[in-house]
């Protein structure tokens, strides 16, 4: 603990934070002087690799395997780091899947996943901690995508999903407020686990590119940066928006993927 006082130490919970943005997002928080609490679904030894970045900021980590979409697993995760930490100042909602690819591909049971998993968990975890945050004036941020802000036929479970997450944030912000500032992140592609398919294949690497007017792909923590301002106090007057963070990639979305 750094000489700030116990009581005015922010804290933020992340859902996904074990890898991908999700731990790009809990080590820039640490970094801007927030304990972190996250979760994670199976990956134990990348969360502890984000929980050692955690502690060596000079922050606090508290992290627990966690089912995103299963209300009593969130709430529960809450309930544990409201214990160890006192107070939530923030929550990112980044836990997420992907889907079969192609648009009649997708199974029943896959698409309940997907939309568990990217949007009902989502609103789990504002519900289980919106009291926290209105106690403290508190700010969320959803993970959204720009799959959700145009046509992507390849993922069409996912997109839907990521569609309904801005619709949640601009609806969470009506109901929280004005307490609590609610917005989300749209990234475009980013290099992660999730992309690496693409992004280790060349051809289809260059090909997106092409339709990206910043010239490469996405970092994890091009995003996180974005998360973290819309998390402080310099987006104070900031609700209900999506911040697109793809290089510009969807203002040309369709003429790069005809390329």
């Amino acid at each position: 603990m750094n000489a700030r006082a116990a009581d005015e130490q922010k804290v933020a919970l992340v859902t996904g934070g074990s890898r991908g943005i999700g731990r790009a997002v809990v080590v820039r928080l640490a970094r801007a002087g927030y304990d972190v609490a996250f979760t994670f679904r199976q990956d134990a030894e990348s969360a502890r690799a984000t929980a050692a970045e955690v502690t060596g900021s000079g922050r606090r980590a508290f992290y627990r395997p966690v089912d995103a979409c299963d209300e009593k697993e969130v709430a529960g995760f809450a309930a544990g780091a409201r214990e160890e930490f006192g107070r939530l100042d923030t929550v990112v909602a980044s836990a997420g899947i992907t889907g079969a690819l192609g648009w009649d591909a997708v199974s029943s049971e896959e698409w309940r996943s997907v939309f568990e998993t990217n949007l009902v968990g989502q609103y789990w975890a504002v519900r289980t901690t919106a009291s926290d945050l209105k106690k403290t004036r508190g700010s969320v941020v959803l993970v959204a995508s720009i799959g959700g802000l145009t046509a992507y036929p390849e993922q069409v479970a996912y997109a839907a999903a990521k569609a309904g997450t801005i619709s949640l944030a601009r609806s969470l912000a009506f109901a929280l407020a004005p307490e609590v500032r609610v917005n989300a992140v749209a990234p475009g592609w980013v290099r992660t686990d999730m992309t690496a398919g693409l992004y280790d294949e060349p051809r289809a690497r260059a090909a997106i590119v092409r339709g990206i007017p910043r010239g490469r792909w996405g970092e994890p923590d091009d995003v996180a940066s974005a998360v973290v301002f819309l998390a402080s106090d310099g987006a104070r007057f900031i609700t209900g928006e999506t911040l697109v963070v793809d290089g510009g990639n969807v203002l040309s979305w369709r003429a790069g993927r005809r390329r």
